[in-house]
């Protein structure tokens, strides 16, 4: 497909959770790409923003300051965006530091339920593939590939650390609100990423739903994803313009998986359309 415009992707990860590229690194592979416009959110971490928004100084490319927070929800994995924050607000930085406290044990317990089911790898491994920073599933599954356990980290998630299946330790997260009222305070905007991910098959079951995130305070979703169809684009754009909210775009990209900077899937850029209005929002608080 044939892109006109520079790239965009505003939904990127990082060492400092849970990619393959640091910060430094990152930016220039998305320069490299033809990347113009470039958030990074990492996981539950503003780790990797200091050394990304310094590096990205004077370069060709817009970085977006963001973060990913992992959201406690009943049904399936609701992931906010929060976009265009202040990664060194106080009360941010708080909460990081308490949910890294918090899952600092679970790396510990996942390693512990591998072993009961013959399967050995250290802790300190693990540690060592994030680089100290936010421990998460996708570092314990590389692991567990060196040493031969899978043929890939997609195979890993067939096999271990998913409910039901050795490895598996809940992770830890915070409600809706008080993510909404960490980004609010950082004076950033929240955004649903990829919304199929929640798990709500029913259009109006989902109507309802963003229509209470939005009562909360999210102000966007993410409807151009590498895991949404044609179809689910088009329904999350339409349920976007219908009720004003923030129209974004990510790879969700990892480095590892198959991603394409500033695509949503392997052949399809994320839409430059969506980056005029979007910059007008952020840049007006």
């Amino acid at each position: 497909m044939m892109n006109d415009h520079p790239l965009i992707d505003l939904h990127t990860h990082t060492t400092a959770s849970d990619g393959i590229y640091s910060p430094s690194d990152l930016i220039d592979h998305a320069i490299e790409a033809g990347c113009r416009v470039l958030a990074i959110a990492d996981h539950d971490t503003v780790g990797g923003l200091d050394e990304a928004l310094a590096y990205a100084s004077g370069k060709n490319i817009t970085l977006i300051p963001a973060v990913e927070f992992s959201i406690d929800y009943e049904r399936g994995s609701f992931h906010l965006l929060g976009m265009n924050i202040n990664h060194k607000d106080d009360m941010l930085q708080e909460v990081f530091e308490e949910l890294q406290e918090r899952r600092s044990t679970r790396v510990t317990r996942i390693v512990d339920d591998l072993k009961k089911h013959g399967v050995v790898i250290r802790e300190e491994e693990i540690i060592a593939e994030s680089g100290g920073e936010s421990i998460g599933r996708p570092h314990v599954a590389r692991v567990l590939v060196r040493h031969g356990y899978a043929r890939s980290t997609e195979d890993v998630f067939k096999k271990y650390l998913i409910p039901g299946r050795p490895g598996y330790v809940k992770k830890e997260k915070i409600n809706l609100e008080q993510a909404i009222a960490l980004i609010r305070h950082a004076r950033g905007k929240a955004i649903v990423a990829h919304p199929v991910s929640l798990g709500i098959s029913s259009l109006r079951e989902f109507e309802d739903e963003i229509l209470r995130f939005r009562s909360l305070g999210v102000e966007g979703i993410e409807a151009y994803a590498s895991m949404h169809d044609e179809a689910q684009v088009r329904r999350f754009v339409d349920f976007a313009s219908k009720y004003g909210l923030i129209i974004s775009g990510g790879s969700d990209f990892h480095g590892d998986k198959h991603e394409r900077i500033g695509y949503y899937g392997t052949i399809r850029p994320i839409p430059w359309d969506i980056w005029e209005p979007l910059s007008d929002t952020l840049s007006g608080g």
